[in-house]
This record gives C-alpha cells, sequence and structure tokens, in this order.
C-alpha cells in the first residue's frame, strides 16, 4: 500500500477521525495511522467543554504494519500461555495484516460467545501496543469470526436499510468496533435510498441508518417522502391561513 495517502480533519477523538477518514478514502480503518497535531478544548478560557482534535490520518506502510504485527503475535501468545489456553496466534494466511488464533481451544476461549472475548482481546492488545497520538491498529481473527461477522453486518446493513425506508423513520444499531461499523457503511454507500452516520463515543458508538430523500422529488415513492411532503403541505397551509399583520395598529388615530 502506497504511504502518501493522507487527509487532515478535525474530531473529538482519534477513533471518531480515522472512522471519518476510512470513509472518505475508503480504506478500512484498521489500514490507517492517525496522529494528532493539535489539541485545543472549546469553552470558558479553554479549561471547560468539550475537546477538538486536529488529526492527520494516512495510509499505513507496509513496513510499519509488519512491525506491529509480530509485536502483536508476540503479545498474544504471551498472554495465552499465562491464561493456560491452548491456542497459538500467528500471522493470517489470507490476510498478513491479522493476527489469526488457531488452537483446540481458540473457538471456546478466544472468540466466545457472539465474539465478545475476540473483541475484548483486540481491545486490549491495541491498548498496550498503540501511541495514544500516532496509532495503527492490529486485527485480530480466529477460527473464521471475521468472514463470518463480516457476512453477517452485511445482512444486517440491508435488513436495516430496508426497515429505514419502510418506515421513514432512523435505525439505530447495536455499540460495534470501528471495522464493523466500517462494515455497515461501506455495504450501504452505493444505496440512493439510505445514508448512514456514527454516533457517540467508543465504546458505545453506534451507526445510525437514515432515509434519504429528495426534497426537490416530491413524487418519489417511500414513507419517508411521504411525510416529508405531508408536512410540508401542512406548513404551507398554515402560513397561507395565518391572518396578515395589520399595518395601520399601533398608529395614532385623529
Amino acid at each position: 500500500m502506497s504511504g502518501d495517502r493522507r487527509i487532515t480533519l478535525e474530531a473529538s477523538t482519534i477513533d471518531e477521525a480515522i472512522e471519518e477518514a476510512s470513509r472518505q478514502m475508503n480504506i478500512p480503518a484498521d489500514k490507517l495511522r492517525a496522529q494528532v497535531i493539535k489539541e485545543t478544548r472549546e469553552g470558558f478560557l479553554g479549561i471547560f467543554g468539550s475537546k477538538k482534535l486536529k488529526v492527520e490520518v494516512h495510509a499505513i506502510i507496509e513496513e510499519d504494519k509488519t512491525n506491529l504485527i509480530s509485536r502483536g503475535i508476540e503479545f498474544v501468545n504471551e498472554l495465552l500461555k499465562r491464561m493456560d489456553i491452548k491456542a497459538e496466534a500467528k500471522t493470517s494466511e489470507t490476510d498478513t495484516n491479522t493476527v489469526d488464533i488457531q488452537g483446540e481451544e481458540a473457538s471456546d476461549y478466544v472468540v466466545g460467545r457472539y465474539g465478545d472475548c475476540i473483541r475484548a482481546l483486540e481491545y486490549i492488545v491495541n491498548l498496550a501496543l498503540r501511541d495514544p497520538k500516532n496509532e495503527p491498529r492490529i486485527k485480530i481473527d480466529s477460527c473464521g469470526y471475521r468472514g463470518r461477522r463480516t457476512k453477517s453486518l452485511e445482512r444486517l446493513a440491508e435488513a436495516t436499510a430496508r426497515q429505514a425506508v419502510k418506515f421513514g423513520k432512523p435505525v439505530r444499531l447495536d455499540p460495534m468496533a470501528s471495522w464493523e461499523r466500517w462494515v455497515i457503511h461501506n455495504t450501504l454507500k452505493d444505496r440512493e435510498d439510505v445514508t448512514t452516520e456514527s454516533i457517540g463515543e467508543p465504546p458505545t458508538r453506534k451507526v445510525v441508518v437514515m432515509p434519504k430523500f429528495d426534497p426537490d422529488n416530491l413524487k418519489a415513492p417511500g414513507p419517508a417522502t411521504m411525510r416529508f411532503r405531508a408536512q410540508k403541505e401542512r406548513t404551507e397551509r398554515n402560513n397561507s391561513n395565518r391572518p396578515r399583520p395589520n399595518n395601520q395598529r399601533g398608529r395614532f388615530r385623529r
């Protein structure tokens, strides 16, 4: 991968900056590196109020990622050894940017129910190895979990889009990891009837799927357009029935 693709933007957190850059650059979040250029606080005397970061995000050079993966494998194997879990971490055969954990106890103790354990392990590994101001990311897989999860998320994205269009209302999904949110965004990015947005702060950050309509094309089908058209007609009707102001009011009579 070329290391010259970069973008500078403002965000509240590094995760938010990486996610937005991932959408704009169409590159998975785990293949991006973020570096904080400037940090400011909005509010009284710069003490109170929300934090704003100016972040430069660029594609990771393969050499940097390879070194990080090696450190990740060493860290995970030491962790598995201390936990007395019969499994081993190595570079994935299908993705050299992923740490793959295989072994007779991997399915029970590494993946866990609904992937909770593997998400927690990925969080711990990244927390231990990443520089918070200059951070590539490590992906962890085990027993083909990420492939199955990706297909499940793609189905979820399409089903949620249909629901949002059918009822004409935004639909909020459960909190997800950054790469899972990227799958949702990427699956729906070419649809003309919905749009997606991430809200909240990690680890409760989630995707909202919203119906999209063109206000200039009120003949388009769908509950969202019908609701917008009815609201517009009601507003115009109320404005037309509103009594006109008396221009003579307040003037002195002779």
